[in-house]
């Protein structure tokens, strides 16, 4: 059980906290602590909760922040700007509100020791071992938020959590619908194939300038290049005003001198036990029959303590540890409950204590060693306490600079040069860019609203300041715009013509080719030169897509040979021939685990689906009007 914790404390918990620090709630979009204003700035209700425009707007921009994150270079900034990405956030945000709401009126609520035990057992949060108060509100101030959202998003997640188990961990699949579906996957089928190539029926396509017209007049949006302007623009930034903060020789001794113990390894010790577990509300007969085995063992192990670890492997109820003897590794303080800690950490190395009472049960505790503090020389962590000392300075600069920065933009507001001298800014330029593909810092929703509205382009003054992200403001101008236009016909009309006569080859192909398929299922076959016979399988296509390979095995085998025919991407039309079929295994052991997996994941998100949509029936849910339109 302590093991456990230890475990989750180091392991996955403090990832997913970290992660929800870093970039709150990727699942479920972001739920605001304060509801309020007007109707008119609503753009969903679930129940008797609101969604403003204003955290439909954050949402929006935290997943496309995770996106960017995710997908690096490959990150398509166009892609935020759809109304399907619109839409998916929105039922997102629609879809956490009911579940909440639904688990309220089921009376789930998240115990307080719980966001206790969680807080406390994140590394992140703690300093010399324990936890920090100050370095906890402290990372949150850094990622623009308080302590009670926080802990107040924890409990949400956790009611969620507790909501949709029952979808995660209720999956089973059954073992004959396993064999199978292992009979089909592992199914083979002995095919043979025609290609018919563009080329073949390229002659017979006639496309006319009247056809070009035609397409042109009834396809004008697919011609109109976008609303493009240039701008120029400023960023101000907290780490930018961090690098402008002076730090002297002395005041960096000073906080070395007084956070040392920061820049070393606290002392560590390691443990191993044997733990008789008793529940913490179990009755005092109960109590006392544990604690009287627990001092048994305790009073042989005191005779005979070499035989610790084979004792911990028989008698102790703490699996993680009794397989190793009794060891639970190395940890520093925080990592343990309090009495196991204190009574390790008052130890000497081989000590033995024990009986030792804790929320778990009895411990009979073994110290193994001891692993000193130490602390890094001031010069190698020099710049760490200069970069420490410059963002604690900027912290208190940072709203004066920002204010400032507001300011001259507004009292200047035809250039951006005085308050780029002025901050000691560079003023930076842009390629010329469309809404729909604006680069960062433009693609930020709110940024894009202003820079392309009909007053910035008309009078190219400078925007406001706008935050972007935590600590990033950017002011921008328009200097250079050009309206949405339709390219002329003489412009496109090769590019018409050419792909007028791609389309009717593939229609023609495919026409010939259900014809030539029809003959051949009647036995005629018009000297066709058929490929070598190929055998292919779900798990190997044999160069086929996914599409083509599912278009084959779908083909109704009952009469051999059966023939089915499909384009493929570089225009080629194929006819398959499909001559035997061999049957798949149904007791494949490494197939029928991987498809197992497969099989609950499948059930897990079609439970979940149905949850999700059990939850919504269960609430008023109304989605404005125009909602998922760009604001």
């Amino acid at each position: 059980m302590l093991e456990a914790i230890r475990r989750h404390a180091q392991g996955w918990l403090a990832k997913v906290i970290l992660v929800l620090i870093t970039v709150p709630f990727a699942l479920w979009g972001v739920d605001s602590y304060m509801r309020g204003g007007s109707r008119a700035d609503v753009v969903a209700e679930v129940g008797d909760v609101q969604i403003s425009q204003q955290e439909f707007a954050r949402a929006l921009q935290e997943q496309g922040d995770r996106m960017r994150q995710a997908q690096g270079p490959n990150f398509e900034p166009s892609v935020t700007n759809t109304p399907e990405f619109r839409q998916q956030v929105l039922k997102r945000m629609v879809e956490r509100e009911a579940l909440l709401l639904d688990a309220r009126q089921q009376g789930f609520r998240t115990p307080d020791t719980y966001v206790e035990t969680v807080l406390l057992q994140v590394p992140a949060f703690q300093e010399n071992g324990a936890f920090s108060r100050q370095r906890y509100e402290a990372l949150l101030r850094q990622r623009g938020m308080s302590p009670a959202g926080f802990e107040n998003e924890l409990r949400q997640e956790f009611m969620i959590e507790v909501e949709i188990s029952p979808a995660s961990l209720g999956a089973f699949s059954a073992k004959t619908s396993l064999a199978q579906i292992s009979r089909l996957i592992s199914q083979q089928r002995e095919i043979s194939w025609v290609d018919m190539s563009p080329a073949d029926v390229s002659g017979e396509i006639k496309v006319t300038p009247v056809d070009v017209q035609n397409y042109y007049n009834s396809h004008k949006a697919e011609f109109t290049v976008p609303e493009r302007i240039r701008a120029e623009y400023l960023m101000l930034t907290f780490d930018s005003v961090a690098k402008g903060m002076a730090v002297g020789n002395e005041e960096i001794k000073q906080y070395y001198q007084a956070n040392s113990s920061k820049f070393g390894q606290p002392e560590q010790r390691s443990a191993s036990h044997i733990l008789i577990a008793v529940a913490r509300d179990a009755d005092a007969a109960v109590r006392a029959q544990a604690r009287s085995k627990a001092t048994q063992l305790a009073e042989a192990l005191r005779k005979a303590p070499a035989s610790f670890g084979e004792v911990a492997r028989k008698e102790s109820q703490d699996p993680g540890s009794a397989a190793q003897n009794g060891s639970l590794g190395s940890f520093g303080r925080g990592a343990m409950v309090k009495p196991f800690e204190d009574a390790v950490f008052s130890m000497k190395t081989g000590e033995m204590r024990g009986p030792v009472e804790s929320d778990f049960g009895f411990h009979i505790i073994r110290l193994d060693g001891i692993q000193a503090a130490t602390v890094a020389p001031m010069e190698a962590v020099r710049a760490e306490v200069e970069a420490e000392l410059r963002k604690q300075q900027a912290q208190k600069k940072f709203a004066e600079v920002a204010e400032n920065f507001s300011n001259l933009v507004y009292e200047k507001a035809d250039s951006l040069k005085h308050a780029a001298d002025a901050l000691k800014l560079a003023v930076q330029s842009t390629d010329w860019m469309s809404s729909g593909s604006a680069p960062a810092p433009f693609n930020h929703s709110g940024l894009a609203k202003v820079l392309f509205s009909v007053d910035s382009i008309k009078n190219k003054q400078n925007s406001e300041a706008i935050e972007i992200a935590p600590g990033v403001l950017v002011a921008a101008r328009v200097i250079d715009h050009h309206p949405a236009a339709v390219r002329a016909l003489s412009e496109v009309s090769s590019g018409i013509q050419e792909k007028l006569h791609s389309e009717r080859a593939a229609q023609l192909m495919v026409q010939k080719g259900e014809v030539l398929i029809k003959q051949l299922k009647q036995g005629n076959e018009p000297g066709l030169r058929w490929s070598a016979f190929q055998t292919v399988s779900r798990q190997q296509p044999a160069g086929l897509d996914q599409k083509n390979i599912a278009t084959t095995f779908r083909t109704d085998v009952s009469k051999l040979p059966a023939y089915t025919g499909f384009a493929k991407p570089d225009g080629v039309y194929r006819i398959v021939r499909i001559s035997r079929v061999l049957d798949g295994q149904a007791n494949n052991p490494g197939l029928l685990s991987s498809i197992e997996g497969g099989v609950q994941q499948a059930i897990q998100r079609a439970d979940l689906a149905a949850m999700i949509a059990l939850a919504k029936a269960g609430q008023k849910v109304e989605i404005r009007p125009n909602a998922i339109e760009q604001k």
